[in-house]
């Protein structure tokens, strides 16, 4: 009776095991999906990123060449300048204002035409 008593423990033991080991695939299993979706959803977050840098990239690289335009517009305000002979920069600048801005010198009497002729 006493190996009876011994086989039985035995037994229970190797059915723990099983148990147990059941446990720990399902346990092990559910770790895997959840880094499984850890992963995926880095990825996503890193994609949105990666298109937002992109899109900002866009916007400097757009700015930077509109005032590429207005560096040329000025070297070629400059040229200009220099052709006029004009005997400095300011009075180019000076014919500048009068012609296009419509400003005048301080002092300057303006006359306006209402008749619109």
């Amino acid at each position: 009776m006493a190996e009876k008593k011994e086989k039985t423990p035995k037994k229970r033991k190797a059915v723990r095991t099983k148990k147990a080991r059941k446990k720990l695939n399902w346990v092990l299993y559910v770790a895997v999906v959840a880094f499984v979706l850890y992963i995926a959803v880095t990825i996503v977050d890193q994609n949105v990123k990666i298109r937002n840098a992109k899109e900002k990239l866009s916007e400097l690289d757009n700015k930077i060449s509109i005032q590429d335009i207005k560096l040329d517009e000025l070297k070629n305000v400059a040229d200009a300048a220099e052709k006029d002979d004009f005997d400095s920069f300011s009075d180019y600048i000076e014919k500048i204002a009068r012609e296009e801005m419509d400003y005048v010198k301080s002092g300057e009497v303006v006359y306006i035409n209402i008749a619109g002729d």
